[in-house]
Formats: C-alpha cells, sequence, structure tokens
C-alpha cells in the first residue's frame, strides 16, 4: 500500500465542501473534488485517484499546489480562452455584422475586405497569414 496522501488544512472541510458546490467550471470541480477527499478520507494517491476517475499524476499535482499555495492556485482561469484579443466579444460581433448583412444579400464578403477594415480600426499592421 502506497503513502497516504493528505491535504493541507488551509480551508475546513465545509469551506471546501462550499466551494465543491460553488465550481462551474468541470476541471474546477475536479481539483476541487480532489482536496475535498484528501481531506475527507486520506488513502494513497492512487486509490483516491481511482475512485476520483483522474490521473495519479493530476491528483499529486494538485495537492502540491494546495499545499504550497493555498486556495488560491486552484481558481485559476484555466487552459484556452479569450486571453489575447483585440476586442470584447460584442464589440467583434459589432464589427462583423456588416460583413455578415453583406452575405445575407448574396455579396460574397472576402478576408482580405476584412482584414482591411480590421487593420483600419485598430491602426496597425496584423502579421498576415495563409488560411
Amino acid at each position: 500500500m502506497g503513502r497516504v496522501t493528505h491535504a493541507a488544512p488551509h480551508l475546513s472541510l465545509h469551506e471546501v465542501k462550499e466551494k465543491l458546490r460553488a465550481s462551474v467550471d468541470f476541471w474546477l470541480h475536479q481539483k476541487w473534488l480532489v482536496i475535498y477527499n484528501a481531506l475527507a478520507d486520506p488513502r494513497p494517491a492512487a486509490t483516491m485517484a481511482r475512485h476520483l476517475g483522474v490521473s495519479v499524476p493530476f491528483g499529486h499535482k494538485i495537492i502540491s499546489l494546495y499545499k504550497h499555495s493555498g486556495p488560491a492556485a486552484l481558481d485559476t482561469p484555466g487552459r484556452g480562452g479569450r486571453r489575447r484579443q483585440y476586442w470584447t466579444l460584442a464589440e467583434e460581433q459589432q464589427f462583423i455584422a456588416p460583413f455578415l448583412q453583406r452575405a445575407a444579400t448574396g455579396e460574397i464578403a472576402t478576408i482580405s475586405a476584412i482584414q482591411t477594415a480590421f487593420e483600419a480600426q485598430v491602426q496597425h499592421r496584423v502579421h498576415k497569414t495563409t488560411i
């Protein structure tokens, strides 16, 4: 039998349960499940991972992050998303609306026309890419 995996008592079991209930993202929920199980029922990482349906390295990583950096380490934005955008989603929709209206009437919206309008609005040259 392997070493028992414990979580640092940064938060009480009740507080971790509340974090678990409040999590809306799947991976954030999985992270808090690992912490909850490590606090409520400490056992070897392999057993805990099998029980939760996660990998053993994932469990080790989450426990380590939580031990060293506390709860704030788990509440990260994660991977993906819109972090390097020029505009908000609403601004992009407003920008693209005229092109969609012209497309609805039968005109063809080309990438070069959209790029030229975008560069004029952003006021700098964007790297050309091949599509």
